[in-house]
């Protein structure tokens, strides 16, 4: 039968049990999932009440289920306000060490088993777990008066089972199965608010209600107390968690809400920014700015743009939250770095998101980086020393420098969502640095095509002056018979071939046909080219380094062309060394990357004293009568010719680099293979 006075309290927990089910549909947490399954036993703990007799024996079935489900739901709860309680497995192993013995305890008293040493094994085992593991936990530090109040509960609990009274463990048990959540969930609460304070009220009157209610019945035996009184502080406990999921969600919306006005405010920024780098500024003038934006709308405090000059060094553009100390010392790394070494930084780094890298601080030490001052604790996002690096790369994977993260403000910011709106700037302005070189690129194209037109014809008409000239000088050579005479028409003669040769340059600089391209083993040219001047190479004290990848590739390049290029730059780095101090070095370089071959002739010679006019015709620094200034002009011509193209650079401290791409005979392979048919 029935009791009508515990149905009421079955019916409040069951609305519960509906409220937490409904709630966990909308906060997947683990933790709400806990609640749900502790309140659920609470509901059977009243249920069986409620099927107990008023009056005679209760079942030890009926028993055993009250006590077990209101002992386990104790053991939940304490877990659920712990460190663990996000980690199921960890929940788990808590939840069997603590409910095991717990609720073994429970079941033997409903069956009155007079063996007093398993009573007392449940109990110590029970409170002793209570308090070992969950010290051992990580987040709590218990309080003395709390840690002896719980051994003194177990000595007094084993000392009245060891007497035959078991009353006392149970009471024991419950007073710190609901006590305890109280003292863990004041240790671990991110803040004090309605919900807090009500769950913290709730737990700890839940827990003094059982020595409460066993020393009213045995002091004040005539003392009627309502049932209802008894179950105050479950309707506080279960209010406050609902206020505290209420609150949790509304803190999670007003974050929501934080992030959204700052990622508006991050869009807005850089999409200013990106109109800027798009409308074709200066993008060295723009990356302070950049650097200063990314440290004010993203988790880091300190960015730094680095790019690439024609050499492939690297400098600092701009850069955020350093002391001027710091960036005077990062000015001085960045110069001794190059894109190979970006390169290496990212093939050996952990990727995050699309396009970032992060390496670690013993791997990161090869660079030599400044050094942070933050700290972090142990974690799997970013860790003190770690390194952050999003590649600047062009359409064809070329390197043109990178964005450089550091000091995040939390460790879980480093995430792809947070990373992904800088990787998009770091693309926009990839795709500045790209148009940049390209513009440039179409202007010094249109100043030599004018420049060719202009030369072509100044080169035609004096062609045929020249001839006359060299033709007469030929003919009064013949009817001269003095000496001296003959010697300073033989001057005369031989400056004007001097100046027919000047011409045919022009005339060959300005000569717009298409090369017919041939498939030539660069090494060999190399060693033809070499062998013409390896006598004063080796008589000027003059080293040559070669560093050309093996397997290389033929090109697709006229033999004759390819010579005239390579002896003309060799020509220029002899010349730029050649009164230098020792060692006077030159060195070839020669790797393939996407079908195409790149060769580059570096000296540690002065370097160019103006790059923008070191292709242009006549334009030399040197001496007279040593360089017509038409040798890379001709270069230019030959290369932009066979589809390829030069670039030119001063190297850090001192030196000349001229590197020129050309296609190889894969490309055109793989541009045969790819051709539609019927074209």
């Amino acid at each position: 039968m029935i009791s009508l006075d515990k149905l009421p309290a079955a019916i409040t927990v069951a609305v519960l049990v509906c409220i937490f089910a409904a709630l966990r549909r909308h906060v997947p947490r683990l933790r709400l999932k806990q609640w749900l399954i502790a309140w659920c036993l609470i509901f059977f703990h009243f249920v069986a009440q409620a099927l107990e007799p008023s009056t005679g024996n209760v079942s030890p079935l009926l028993l055993s289920i009250d006590i077990g489900a209101l002992l386990a739901s104790a053991i939940i709860f304490l877990i659920s306000v712990s460190s663990v309680s996000e980690n199921r497995t960890k929940s788990l192993f808590f939840f069997c060490l603590l409910a095991i013995p717990s609720v073994a305890y429970g079941i033997l008293a409903s069956y009155n088993c007079a063996s007093r040493s398993l009573y007392i094994i449940c109990l110590l085992v029970s409170l002793g777990a209570c308090a070992v593991c969950l010290l051992r936990v990580g987040d709590l530090s218990f309080d003395t008066v709390v840690f002896f109040l719980i051994v003194i509960l177990a000595a007094w609990a084993s000392r009245a089972a060891w007497k035959g009274s078991f009353d006392e463990g149970l009471t024991a048990i419950l007073c710190v199965g609901f006590g305890l959540p109280g003292v863990l969930l004041l240790r671990t609460c991110r803040r004090i608010s309605a919900g807090t304070v009500t769950t913290l009220s709730g737990f700890f009157s839940w827990g003094l209600v059982f020595p409460t209610a066993m020393l009213l019945s045995r002091w004040l035996p005539q003392l009627a107390v309502p049932a209802e009184l008894w179950n105050v502080p479950k309707v506080f406990v279960a209010f406050g968690m609902i206020l505290t999921v209420l609150e949790d969600k509304s803190e999670s919306i007003e974050s929501m809400q934080q992030n959204e006005a700052k990622l508006n405010q991050l869009l807005e920024r850089f999409s200013t920014i990106t109109s800027q780098l798009l409308s074709g500024a200066d993008v060295n003038l723009l990356a302070p700015e950049i650097a200063t934006s990314i440290t004010r709308v993203s988790g880091f405090h300190i960015s730094a743009i680095q790019l690439a000059t024609a050499s492939r060094h690297l400098h600092l553009a701009g850069a955020a939250g350093l002391s001027p100390e710091s960036l005077v010392a990062l000015e001085k790394k960045v110069k001794q770095w190059t894109t190979k070494d970006i390169e290496d930084f990212c093939s050996r780094a952990r990727r995050i998101g699309e396009n970032s890298f992060v390496l670690s601080e013993r791997e990161a030490a090869k660079y030599s980086p400044l050094k942070s001052q933050r700290r972090y604790k142990l974690n799997q996002y970013w860790n003190s020393g770690d390194e952050l690096l999003i590649p600047l790369r062009s359409l064809r994977g070329e390197c043109l420098g990178c964005i450089a993260l550091d000091d995040p403000q939390e460790p879980e910011s480093v995430n792809t969502q947070e990373l992904s709106r800088i990787e998009l700037l770091a693309a926009d302005l990839s795709i500045a640095l790209e148009m940049k070189s390209l513009h440039n690129q179409l202007l010094r194209s249109e100043k030599l095509a004018a420049l060719g037109q202009l030369v072509a014809g100044v080169a035609h008409e004096l062609n045929n002056p020249l001839t006359a000239v060299m033709g007469y000088s030929e003919l009064l050579g013949s009817d001269l018979s003095s000496e001296g005479a003959r010697d300073k028409l033989e001057k005369l003669t031989r400056e004007a071939r001097r100046m027919s040769k000047i011409v045919d340059n022009l005339l060959r600089f300005s000569r717009q046909r298409s090369s017919e391209n041939r498939e030539t083993d660069f090494s060999r040219v190399w060693q033809d080219v070499l062998a013409l001047r390896q006598y004063y190479l080796l008589t000027h004290d003059i080293q040559i380094t070669n560093h050309i990848q093996d397997d290389f590739p033929k090109i697709l390049m006229d033999e004759d062309q390819c010579k005239q290029v390579l002896l003309n730059l060799l020509n220029n780095a002899i010349d730029a060394v050649e009164n230098q101090l020792r060692p006077k070095k030159i060195i070839v370089r020669a790797v393939t990357r996407y079908d195409r071959a790149i060769i580059t002739l570096q000296d540690n010679g002065p370097g160019f004293a103006d790059l923008n006019r070191a292709f242009d015709p006549f334009y030399t620094t040197k001496p007279v009568g040593k360089g017509t200034g038409l040798g890379l002009s001709i270069c230019y011509g030959i290369i932009k010719e066979h589809g390829g193209e030069i670039r030119i650079a001063n190297v850090h401290p001192k030196g000349t680099s001229v590197t020129f791409e050309i296609p190889t005979a894969a490309e055109s392979t793989h541009l045969r293979s790819t051709k539609p048919i019927g074209n």
